[in-house]
């Protein structure tokens, strides 16, 4: 069994991030994007990490799709998907750019963060023009989004796109993602309500994602 990270909890003092348990979205109403009937594409990020991860870390949670064995990142953008008809795109860096045990892979990514390191890519797109409507799944790793979410926005320009942004995490809700595409993509239509589960709760949160995805227009 595989097991995604969840990096709002690599360390102690991360387990005093603020978010209600189950929170979706924002309290307020969510903004209907101007073209639902466009084309999506799901685009995420999903950093799986061995067996033998000690469980209190919260870096245990996966959840079974059709016999397959899903991240919580990577299942709430498959259930995006199904909901919606949408493409997918997993953002992708080369194999053993991370370090495997989840000790070494928290300091890791502290210190690419506290670098600005932007990582390559190791999935490329190259039909991003077919769409108009953008999802981008993320993981929250030290309060914010991992580095190739920049690294896929330093790649690929958003403009004239509506962009919609969900993440999981256990304790950091939202943190800054949608603040971190708005100033990656300024040229995007960058949707104000994003949606946000507790990784532990991914696999109970089909409902939720559909009231956000109705809330958007997607019918």
């Amino acid at each position: 069994m595989q097991k995604i990270l969840f990096t709002a909890v690599m360390m102690t003092a991360l387990l005093t991030a603020c978010s209600s348990d189950d929170d979706n979205n924002t309290n307020a109403p969510i903004e209907p994007i101007d073209n639902p009937n466009g084309k999506t594409l799901v685009v995420y990020f999903s950093k799986t990490v061995p067996d033998g991860v000690d469980a209190s870390t919260g870096a245990t949670q996966v959840f079974n799709y059709k016999d397959r064995e899903l991240g919580a990142t990577q299942w709430v953008a498959q259930q995006i998907a199904d909901r919606t008809g949408a493409d997918m795109h997993r953002i992708t860096v080369a194999d053993g750019y991370y370090p495997v045990t989840y000790n070494e892979l928290a300091d890791f990514a502290r210190n690419e963060k506290e670098a600005g390191t932007h990582p390559v890519l190791t999935s490329m797109l190259t039909n991003l023009a077919d769409y108009q409507n953008i999802i981008i799944g993320t993981p929250v790793w030290w309060y914010t989004v991992p580095m190739p979410i920049y690294s896929f926005l330093d790649t690929y320009d958003l403009s004239g796109k509506n962009v919609m942004v969900f993440t999981t995490h256990e304790g950091s809700g939202l943190a800054d993602a949608i603040n971190v595409i708005r100033q990656q993509e300024p040229q995007a239509s960058v949707n104000a309500t994003g949606f946000q589960t507790r990784g532990a709760s991914a696999g109970s949160q089909s409902n939720a994602i559909n009231e956000w995805l109705n809330g958007l227009g997607y019918k």
